[in-house]
This record gives structure tokens, sequence and C-alpha cells, in this order.
């Protein structure tokens, strides 16, 4: 099945979104002639039932004969296209939690079932549903907010970013170990970064002019007019959802720390659908038990977002190079790993050298989905010496030949906001090995920052 137009193909990504994190039965081997209890329930309930319940993105239900059977054929063609499940990198690069890969017995099994007239199988050998405590992938959220007033998005017309102030009043620190994000309007939501303010001042910009939030995606008064979030990796915030993204508890203990008396600022971007409507944003929060003993960093390859590597695509050129690398000084271990693109964004890779010349694969996409972009955590993490060189590399195609090509014909596109414009990066998140270590990591991450800047000064005055 070949899905061409963006916006049916993020529909479909709805309607089978296999998003299990308790993936544990594969069956041995495919059958002829297989039927749903005793073979096909368990592959739905495994991949696809998680998403496809009450109070999920998915429009319908995925939880038993009946509705399993009405989009057999449907099931079929994105599974054995491998658009469904949801799971973009590639094999031996990278061992993640929560892995959404379907074998090929699964596939044949469902491929025979549908073929040979959906069989229901004997009621007794039918498995249980998966139970779920409640219609949050992550159970019921110790703090739960929501905007206070609804943000109109316009039917048609370019992207907009705007930015919305949840108050908190929190009389103590709390430390976040998971958020789930639930758009109320899916269809215009496309990405959301979670900023904190703890002055104030974004309280005041919001619906300073009538409207809800206020314009642009600034940080107004992030972390107290910290510079240094901007070099840490956190960016004086929570982190982030995009389209696709699903929601996880960080490994290890880890949690990211949400201030007493700050705010929470959604930097969000909107894509109008062409039909209006009405954006009121929800955010579960999930509390860690205590304090954390080691402290979250984010670095990217190439930094923030490429935005200071010149990038700049020629019209039709089918293989755009975007290359960065980082050096760590200090012993590290990498928790987790994503990448970010639009539209002409085709594959994101990273290998580790380490001292000793040997090299290790760390992460790589090789077809890249602007509709599916999500965070994955290493099933251990990667501990990687200092010394070693993470290097990232990010490929477009802006070619007439990319079916996701938002330009017809082609033309020449530069780093920008707007979705028609680019982005790109593999971005890690990581903890020193020893938390007295903390501070020269953030300097490398700011070091790593300020020489590509320099390089991008070199190569417009040279």
């Amino acid at each position: 099945m070949i899905i061409k137009n963006i916006k049916n193909k993020f529909f479909v990504g709805l309607l089978l979104a296999g998003l299990s994190s308790s993936q544990t039965t594969v069956i041995a081997k495919a059958k002829a002639n297989p039927n749903f209890t005793e073979d096909v329930a368990q592959i739905i309930f495994n991949n696809c039932t998680e998403c496809h319940r009450s109070g999920q993105a998915a429009p319908f239900s995925l939880s038993n004969y009946n509705n399993v059977k009405k989009r057999a054929k449907l099931i079929v063609d994105v599974t054995e296209s491998r658009y469904m499940p949801p799971w973009h990198p590639v094999e031996d690069h990278g061992k993640f939690l929560d892995e959404r890969r379907l074998s090929e017995d699964e596939l044949t099994t469902l491929k025979n079932w549908e073929k040979t007239g959906m069989a229901e199988g004997p009621a007794d050998k039918m498995p249980a549903p998966p139970k779920y405590k409640s219609d949050w992938m992550l159970g019921k959220p110790d703090l739960i907010v929501t905007m206070p007033k609804a943000y109109t998005v316009q039917a048609d017309g370019p992207d907009i970013y705007r930015s919305f102030v949840i108050p908190l009043d929190l009389k103590e620190d709390k430390w976040i170990a998971g958020f789930e994000v639930r758009p109320g309007a899916r269809s215009v939501l496309h990405h959301v970064l979670i900023r904190l303010d703890e002055t104030g001042e974004a309280r005041k910009a919001d619906g300073a002019r009538g409207i809800p939030g206020f314009s642009g995606m600034r940080g107004i008064g992030r972390g107290n007019g910290r510079s240094s979030d901007l070099f840490s990796g956190s960016l004086g915030g929570l982190g982030g959802w995009a389209v696709g993204g699903t929601p996880r508890i960080l490994p290890l203990g880890l949690a990211r720390r949400l201030p007493a008396g700050s705010d929470i600022v959604l930097n969000s971007h909107f894509h109008p659908s062409g039909k209006e409507e009405s954006e009121k944003t929800t955010i579960g929060f999930y509390f860690a038990k205590k304090k954390p003993e080691r402290t979250l960093i984010g670095f990217q390859v190439p930094p923030l977002f490429g935005s200071i590597s010149g990038l700049n695509i020629p019209a039709g050129q089918k293989d755009y190079k975007l290359t960065s690398s980082f050096t760590t000084p200090v012993d590290i271990d990498v928790i987790g790993v994503g990448a970010h693109m639009h539209y002409l964004g085709r594959t994101a890779k990273a290998t580790a050298t380490l001292p000793n010349g040997t090299t290790k694969p760390l992460f790589y996409i090789n077809d890249w989905d602007f509709n599916w972009q999500n965070n994955y955590f290493y099933q251990n993490p990667v501990r990687l010496p200092a010394g070693t060189k993470i290097n990232g590399i990010v490929t477009f195609d802006n070619s007439e030949n990319n079916p996701h090509n938002p330009s017809n014909p082609p033309r020449q596109v530069k780093w920008g906001l707007e979705s028609t414009d680019e982005m790109g990066s593999v971005n890690f998140t990581a903890v020193p090995v020893s938390e007295g270590d903390l501070e020269q990591f953030k300097d490398s991450v700011r070091d790593q920052f300020i020489d590509e800047a320099r390089k991008m000064a070199d190569r417009r005055f040279n």
C-alpha cells in the first residue's frame, strides 16, 4: 500500500498506531489457515490495542474479533508495507525499549487470515484482552493541566507559532519523570515544546492583545533568564512532543525539575488543516518518587536543529547532507536518541568513534517520516568514554521524486520554522557517569554550539 498524500498518510497512521509497551509474545511459525482467537488476537493486542481504545488518538477500537475483522484488509496493507506499527529505527543501530516490529511470521499470519476468510476460532482459546488502568497511556497522571482558554486555528494560511501559559502555583519543587500531551485538535497541532518560566513574564504576555497566548516560540523569562539553559540541552524546559510521539517514563529513576512557583509555557506549532479548529492542549505529568541522583543533558548533531550549520538545499538536489560531531570530554551514559527534520528529510544517522578508533552504531532511520516523530530510550544506557566523537549526518531529498516534497516544482529550501522550510539533527539525552563532571559536560555542549557558529561565519566570509 503506497500512501502518497501526506494528510491521508497521517490519518491512516492514527488508525493503526501500534503503541504497545508490553509486546512479549511472538508466534513461532506462521499458519496457512490461521484463526483469530488462536493466532491473530495476540498480535493485535500486543501491537495495536493500546492506541485503539477509548481516549486515545485512533478513531476506532481494535479489541475484539468483529472490529478487527472489519478492517482486516487495511491492517494487512499497512503492516505489510511496514508503515505500521510505526517503528523507524533500523535494526543493529541501537537496542531500544518497547521496540514495535512485527516478525515475518506475524505479517504472514495476518495476511493469511485475511486471505482465507478471517475465521474466528474456538472461543476458549481467546486470550484475555489487555487491561488498562486509565485512558492515559501511562496510567493516571499525578498532575493534569490544561490551557486556560482555547485558541482558534484558522482554516488556511501559513503555519502558526504561538505560546501559551498554564499557571501552576506549585508550593514545592516536583521532579517530572514523564508526561503525556493531549491535543484538543490533533489535526492542527504539530508539536509542542514545554518550557518553564520562573519570572512571571510569560504570564503577563499571554492574552495581552486580546487573543490567548503570545506570538512566536520565544522563551520569555525561562529559567529566571539563565542563558546557560540554551547550552545545557534543556532549553529551560521539560521536553517536547511531536505528531506520532509516544509518552514514556524516563529510565533509571531520572527526572527533570519542575521548580516551585514556575509556570508552564507551551511553545506550540500549528499547521492549518483546511477547516477552523479550536485547540486547548492538556498535559498529564508523572512525578518521580525522589530527586534523581544524576542530571540529564541534551545535545544535538548538528546543534540547534541545524540552524547554525548553513543548511541550504538547492532545488532538485536528491541527496543533500548535513554533518556535525560532538566530542565528550567526560565519560557519559547515553540514555535516549531521536531525530528531527521536515518533509524533505530522508535519513538520520549517528555513530560513535571511541578513543581506541573503533566505531559503534548509535542510531539510524533510513526512511524519515515527518508524521511520526519519536524519542527512543536504549534498553541499556550506552557508555561512551571521554574522548568519544559522536558523528551525526542527516540527509534531504529536494527532488521531484520525493513524494513528500511540498513544492512542485521543487524550490530552494533553507533553515526555518515553517514546515516548508527545513531543519535537521540527531538529538541525544545523556548523563555524566560522575555527577561531578556535570559542569564540564555542560560547557562542552556550549562550546560545540560556539564552534559550529564560528564555522558558519567562516563559510560566509571566505
